[in-house]
């Protein structure tokens, strides 16, 4: 039997297991051999992505591709530490008499496979555990309740020594702040067993004493109360000492935004068997105001601004006041379209980027401190915004009142939801054809009636749960969101706008050796509140659901998957019977796709990344294929018939590059799309004639008679009546007219 209570031989161990083995060299020159495959075999214990993260030697990723992926080569040096890396893991964890071999195959002159060969053999085992000094008080007894070592398991050292660590971290969070663990372990080698002590001394209890504050200004006039400071706090004198509420505290100041630097610490070491512990909080302020702006060109957008300005201390208590402005549309909408030769033509096609989209807003909040719930929000806002080739939305004044955690008992960090209140007088602008084939709405009367400011109430709950390691440039992990929207006259919406909305978004990443590969699903489904030809019975063009474009499928244009009508330039008269018909051919040329969006929506996306060969840090590249289908899900919608043609779910494939900058990696993909466009309902906008501008429906094969007007000198009638959806427009053929590409700055799911 041997006896241990020095740790410096594990501890040296424990080094050489957890090297930085990232930061190993393992690029090739020049006669190196080149790592083709890495395996394990015999391991039982762990699995070989654990066993994978504790050598130093790799695998190439992609090997044999060329162009793609990284050569990785076989270091000797590092190759015979590797053996000790496992073997240390392994006798740390209670396998002591585990043995690593390696096996090295040559596939080819210079490219190997490396095979490790683990033999675990019989583990150590706790055969008697004994915790001593918490029997007395039951709180000592309940830190102590899931404490990882038990009699018969395996004698794990590392979660001996995580759960001394837990188990002193639970009792300085409850009032012992002098609070320590001894571990003690008898092991017997022949045996295979070890006897395990841990002795917990607590020290005295203490409770939270004087809390001073320590404030400097760097121009000499403090701006932020005493009050502000004690309440961001959330620790109070005679609370027990917890060190989790004085890290909680600092990062409450922290999140306030007006301190540059906040310590808070015990005014001295305290002495043996003190029940009062003295804090001190040194705090230096921050600026009070804030002010931001930017600059920039999108495909969509044209030209664009924003700036913001914050007031840190608006009110008692630190109440911030954010005031946001954005404009978009610059140089093309009017009143700043002096220059649109310098927009994008997706941008210059669009009838509702001729108008200057702005979004203005006054946002009082108050700061968000750890462990708190129901954090609210008032945001006050006026706006013009558009959606591209759909609708542009006119909301002259709105309003958002929205609580953090609503229903938690404190803020949860990891699963944060919202629940809001949208209260805004408004009113879509979309084409007229949108409105007769979507809403049944193909008089000018009834159009203006759908325009004019209507009263939007909308209540929304959104959660979400993110487990990614990098919220920026995620490479592991999973993100999911969830929203659900409801407007009806029982909370104050206007009867024509009614509606229940539901949308999902899950994302998945992984690394696959250099590689990071994302998966990604979106759905969302939408119904209208009423039923009928009324005028409430339709869902608002903005809350209706839209695909295509950089953040959804790849390979069709934005909001192009999916329902959509035709503008066409001209269209021939046909007389059958006696009867006029205007309607088009094949030859007849599409002036404008107008995407009327649907109530059913999925969208799946996987995409794989890898650093390029050259300049890798700089340039990713990207292969994906993207799936989706947007529709209708009745057949039919008000008043047009709606085909779903081709295949249920289109799938587009694609190549893109990713390129790092300072505000996110700039996406360029190009998406391959082998489907012919949808067939739709074709309408034509006739000039305006005394006063009327009529439009008609021009679709092959209508049966909508036209005839005079009674009314002099005014443009023909048309009989009413569903518009069918069989024009199918043509579009450009080959591998280059089947290529769709897109810009987007950031993650795009």
């Amino acid at each position: 039997m041997r006896t241990s209570l020095a740790l410096f031989a594990f501890a040296t161990g424990a080094l050489a297991a957890v090297r930085p083995i990232a930061a190993q060299d393992l690029s090739c020159e020049r006669g190196d051999r080149e790592v083709r495959a890495l395996r394990f075999v015999g391991n039982q214990e762990y699995p070989a992505s654990v066993l994978a993260a504790t050598v130093a030697t790799l695998p190439s990723s992609f090997p044999g591709v060329p162009l793609l992926g990284e050569r990785r080569c076989l270091d000797p040096v590092e190759f015979a530490r590797d053996v000790q890396r496992l073997a240390t893991l392994y006798r740390r964890r209670g396998y002591p008499d585990v043995q690593v071999d390696t096996l090295v195959r040559t596939v080819r002159p210079n490219v190997i496979d490396v095979t490790f060969s683990i033999v675990e053999g019989a583990p150590m085992r706790v055969s008697a555990f004994v915790l001593r000094g918490t029997s007395e008080n039951p709180e000592l007894a309940d830190v102590a309740r899931d404490f990882p070592l038990r009699v018969g398991g395996v004698f794990d050292r590392s979660a001996l020594e995580a759960g001394r660590d837990t188990l002193v971290r639970r009792l300085r969070n409850r009032g012992w702040p002098q609070a320590e663990a001894l571990l003690a372990y008898t092991t017997n080698t022949r045996a295979r067993t070890a006897d395990v002590e841990v002795s917990v001394v607590p020290g005295a209890r203490a409770r939270i004493g004087r809390i001073a504050l320590q404030v400097e200004s760097p121009d000499g006039d403090r701006q932020v109360s005493d009050a502000m400071i004690r309440r961001a706090l959330n620790v109070e004198s005679g609370d027990w000492y917890s060190a989790r509420a004085i890290i909680d505290a600092q990062r409450n100041l922290y999140q306030t935004d007006a301190f540059q630097r906040v310590e808070i610490q015990p005014d001295s070491v305290q002495p043996p068997g003190d029940t009062i512990v003295n804090l001190t909080a040194r705090l230096v302020e921050g600026d009070r105001f804030a002010v931001r702006g930017g600059f920039g060109w999108a495909t969509l957008d044209c030209f664009r601004t924003q700036g913001s300005l914050t007031d840190r201390d608006f009110l008692p208590y630190a109440q911030r006041l954010e005031l946001t402005a954005r404009v978009s549309k610059i140089g093309i909408g009017a009143p700043v379209d002096g220059f649109p030769e310098l927009c994008q033509g997706q941008a210059r096609s669009d009838p509702y980027s001729r108008t200057l989209n702005y979004y203005t807003s006054m946002t009082l909040r108050q700061p968000v401190r750890a462990e708190q719930a129901r954090v609210p929000s008032l945001t006050l806002f006026s706006s013009t915004l558009s959606e591209y080739l759909a609708y542009l939305r006119r909301t002259p004044i709105g309003g958002v009142l929205s609580v953090t955690d609503p229903f938690a008992r404190r803020a949860s960090l990891r699963s944060p939801s919202t629940l809001s209140y949208q209260l805004e007088l408004g009113r879509t602008e979309a084409e007229p054809a949108f409105f007769c084939a979507v809403f049944n709405a193909c008089d000018a009367e009834l159009r203006n009636f759908l325009q004019r400011n209507n009263r939007l109430a909308a209540l929304e709950f959104s959660i979400s749960r993110q487990r990614v390691n990098d919220p920026l440039r995620p490479t592991a992990g999973t993100a999911l969101r969830a929203t659900l929207r409801h407007a009806s006259t029982l909370i104050g919406s206007d009867r024509t706008q009614q509606f229940n909305r539901a949308t999902g978004d899950a994302s998945w990443y992984h690394t696959l050796g250099s590689a990071t590969i994302t998966a990604h699903v979106r759905a969302g489904i939408v119904q209208g509140q009423s039923s009928g030809a009324g005028v409430g019975s339709f869902i608002p063009p903005q809350e209706r659901l839209y695909a295509g474009g950089p953040t959804t499928v790849r390979g069709f244009r934005q909001n192009e998957l999916g329902p959509a009508v035709y503008i066409v330039s001209g269209y021939s008269e046909f007389t059958e019977n006696g009867q006029l018909y205007y309607r088009v051919d094949s030859t007849t040329v599409s002036e404008r796709v107008v995407p009327t969006g649907g109530n059913t929506l999925i969208v799946g996306n996987l995409e794989a990344q890898w650093p390029s060969p050259v300049l890798p840090k700089l340039l990713q590249l990207a292969a994906f294929a993207d799936a989706g289908r947007l529709w209708n899900r009745h057949g039919t919608v008000r008043g047009a018939s709606v085909t779903n043609d081709g295949p249920l779910v289109k799938i587009t494939p694609g190549m893109g590059v990713r390129v790092a900058s300072p505000f996110g990696a700039i996406r360029i993909d190009f998406g391959y799309n082998p489907y012919e466009l949808p067939a739709g309902a074709a309408y034509f906008n006739a000039r305006p004639q005394e006063g009327i501008a009529p439009l008609y429906c021009v679709s092959p094969g209508n049966r909508l008679v036209v005839r005079e007007n009674v009314i002099l000198d005014a443009p023909p009638v048309q009989a009413s009546g569903s518009c069918p959806s069989t024009f199918r427009p043509t579009r450009r053929t080959g591998i280059l007219g089947r290529l769709n590409p897109s810009i987007w700055i950031g993650q795009a799911f």
